[in-house]
């Protein structure tokens, strides 16, 4: 079981699928072993590396133009590629997860269960190290969406 966290941790609110990974490294021993912990950054296309070979797969990243800043969207592969094809608003990367996604499920097996948190950001234009207050509030409950999402996973 892999864990993606996506973003530029150097761009504010952009990267808040990083600092959901460190909050998962500080709870590691809570885990249970065969979850990976990845900094994916801002990968683009070398995400289809990092999809390869894993079963299951739980990709952090954040969103603009999907909700209320704060807010934490459980999606599904077929839910961001539906959110892409209506606008560009579901990512802040040049080249957008629904993109990658098309282009995995062409050239690769695609993991068994692979599930998007989706954290909706404020700012992800501007040189800055913080999150904004409210990305900030939202990183606890996604580091619980994700381990009840361990447990589902686990359960299957």
């Amino acid at each position: 079981m892999r864990i993606l966290g996506c973003g530029n941790p150097l761009v504010g609110d952009d990267g808040i699928g990083i600092h959901v990974i460190e909050k998962l490294s500080e709870i590691r021993d809570e885990l249970p072993d065969e979850v990976e912990l990845i900094d994916a950054g801002v990968c683009g296309l070398e995400m289809l590396n990092m999809l390869e070979d894993a079963s299951n797969v739980i990709i952090v990243d954040a969103v603009k133009g999907a909700g209320n800043v704060g807010s934490v969207h459980r999606l599904s592969v077929d839910d961001v590629k539906e959110a892409a094809s209506g606008n560009d608003g579901l990512s802040v990367h040049d080249i957008s997860l629904a993109d990658v996604l098309n282009i995995a499920e062409q050239v690769q097996e695609m993991p068994d269960q692979l599930t998007i948190f989706a954290i909706e950001i404020e700012k992800a234009d501007e040189i800055s190290l913080d999150l904004s207050d409210k990305v900030q509030g939202s990183l606890d409950t996604t580091v619980k969406l994700i381990i009840d999402e361990i447990s589902a996973m686990k359960a299957c």
